[in-house]
């Protein structure tokens, strides 16, 4: 009876966390997934934490995403929120409010923050940022990559960019993004739909004629509720 015994204290024990594998791997795997991912939809929930507020704000709707094209937020009401970024310009738009603000990257200088980690290669993202990598503790068969900015222009704006990827698909699950001020953005992904059609209202996206615009993008500000 002691080797039965034996072995259902060995089944109750938790599992030891993977070893991840080398880096090397994980980019060459990661930037090969973005690759073959030319569109990806999927409900998101984001989770603004300020560091002089208490209570988070938290969001749902809606990502999209096309290449490295753009990537874009509709967002479930009560939030009359759409967000558009592409690598030349950062747009956001309240249908309701019939506002918008238009910012082009060219006045942005080191605009890594335009895609939240979405859609570049950790190859590229290596070259501003150092990436340690290890098992995802709370979230199942993921990855954690940690990755600490290395330039000094980083520094001073960013603590941190978290990433989580699915350890089948090797696309992101969730990302977080630590300001130097304490501020922190936290995007979780559903299920993802790849390489389907988009909707022709999120391809085709333009701000309606005669919508007045301002030269600024102030999400990342912050909001008055």
């Amino acid at each position: 009876m002691i080797r039965p015994l034996l072995a259902l204290l060995l089944l109750s024990l938790p599992l030891a966390a993977q070893a991840p594998p080398p880096l090397r791997e994980v980019v060459v795997r990661f930037d090969n997934a973005q690759a073959q991912a030319q569109t990806l939809q999927c409900p998101f929930t984001l989770t603004l934490h300020r560091a002089l507020l208490k209570t988070p704000s938290v969001t749902k709707g809606t990502m999209y995403l096309q290449g490295s094209d753009f990537v874009h937020f509709a967002f479930q009401p009560p939030e009359d929120l759409i967000l558009h970024l592409t690598p030349k310009a950062l747009i956001s738009y309240s249908p309701e409010a019939r506002e918008g603000e238009l910012m082009k990257i060219g006045f942005i200088k080191n605009s890594d923050r335009k895609f939240l980690g979405l859609g570049q290669k950790l190859s590229y993202l290596s070259d501003y940022f150092q990436i340690a990598l290890s098992d995802a503790k709370d979230i199942p068969n993921a990855w954690h990559l940690a990755l600490s900015p290395r330039t000094l222009s980083l520094k001073r704006r960013l603590q941190a960019l978290n990433l989580w990827v699915d350890k089948e698909t090797w696309l992101p699950r969730q990302v977080q993004w630590i300001e130097r001020s304490g501020d922190s953005w936290f995007l979780e992904l559903g299920a993802l739909k790849i390489n389907q059609p988009l909707p022709a209202s999120v391809t085709g996206f333009k701000l309606p004629e005669g919508i007045p615009l301002r030269s600024e993008f102030s999400f990342f500000a912050t909001r008055k509720k």
